[in-house]
């Protein structure tokens, strides 16, 4: 287990957006031939890495042609192993499940050894973790203390019949959850949470992370499983503002091992093409530059020491006595976690966990 108990300077907020604009009406007006390509594969976001990407271009004689694949990222890995120079994922379980199948190469890189700390990184350099969010649990303000909850095996408790919210238990997010539940609490244990889990649902499993968030407001459940950064995201959306304002955030198991994060991640191919340049840019996305906007844009936690952690996920857990956002982290092994994942995914299907 690893705290983030570290001093973060929130006084002086990083001015990344205004940087990006500005950067973007540059972009718009300058296109530079003869560059130097990096084909990326990724399955985040486009809007959580375009502008980021866009910034980096025009710094530097490179360009990024990304290829948006969604869920289907590792088998395009597996069947295009040549087709990408570096891959950007959400979920770093791929990532060591794709060095398993040989599908990276060890990066070899002093700053990117020096900005991410090792228990963020694969020990072999196969690859370095950007950024993470914790697996956490949204509360009905109006409906549940703070005292109610404890830890995430709270929520196969017999009270909570009918009154928990969760997306689909096959989905990438909650896979990596209950397999590194699994290393932490064993195989038995996992199952039989994963049993009183799916008994206590208000619902069958559907939709999204903020779709549970949205249900504590609409009073179809009183407490839901989603990723912390979600937090800040439904802030800033008017329509989604109201979800946030009727719920917070706990940070499960902090007198235990701690709270599951979700890791994202990136690696560089067995492509030879673009090596020197593909390795700039996993530099680039280990910097301070990239961390900050993981951190002030998307809500995420950065793994650069020094970085500041956004102003709202500083306020989050403060009402269980979390200050600063420094909340304990159970940080499992993912060479570990991978070997659960197929019995994880059989368990899932025979409590018909989205009970279809």
């Amino acid at each position: 287990m690893i705290s983030l108990h570290r001093h973060w300077h929130l006084a002086t907020i990083f001015p990344l957006l205004a940087v990006l604009a500005v950067v973007l009406q540059l972009v718009a007006c300058s296109h530079k031939e003869g560059r130097a390509e990096v084909r990326v594969l990724t399955d985040r976001t486009e809007s959580h890495l375009e502008n980021l990407f866009k910034y980096y271009e025009q710094e530097r004689p490179v360009k990024i042609a990304v290829n948006y694949v969604g869920d289907s990222l590792l088998t395009r890995l597996k069947t295009r192993p040549k087709e990408a120079d570096l891959v950007v994922v959400k979920n770093a379980d791929l990532l060591e499940i794709a060095k398993q199948k040989k599908l990276l190469r060890p990066f070899n890189s002093q700053r990117a050894l020096g900005n991410v700390p090792l228990p963020f990184r694969d020990r072999e350099r196969a690859y370095a973790i950007t950024s993470f969010r914790a697996r956490a649990i949204f509360y009905a303000k109006d409906r549940v203390s703070v005292k109610d909850l404890r830890s995430y095996s709270d929520l196969m408790l017999p009270k909570w019949k009918g009154r928990v919210c969760i997306r689909s238990g096959f989905h990438e997010y909650n896979v990596s959850w209950l397999s590194q539940m699994a290393v932490s609490k064993g195989l038995d244990q996992t199952e039989k949470f994963i049993t009183g889990l799916a008994d206590n649902l208000a619902r069958p499993p559907k939709g999204a992370d903020r779709d549970q968030v949205r249900a504590l407001l609409e009073k179809r459940c009183d407490v839901a499983v989603a990723n912390s950064y979600y937090m800040g995201v439904m802030r800033l959306r008017d329509d989604q503002k109201p979800w946030a304002e009727a719920s917070d955030v706990f940070f499960p198991d902090q007198s235990g091992l701690g709270t599951y994060v979700i890791r994202s991640g990136a690696a560089l191919t067995t492509a030879s093409k673009n090596l020197k340049a593909a390795t700039e840019v996993l530099d680039f996305l280990t910097d301070a530059f990239a961390q900050h906007y993981f951190s002030e844009a998307l809500f995420e936690y950065p793994v650069k020491p020094g970085t500041p952690l956004a102003p709202i996920n500083a306020e989050l857990g403060k009402r269980q006595g979390i200050e600063g956002g420094a909340y304990k982290i159970n940080l499992v092994s993912l060479k570990e976690a991978a070997k659960y994942r197929d019995k994880i995914i059989e368990i899932l299907a025979r409590v018909n966990f989205d009970r279809k």
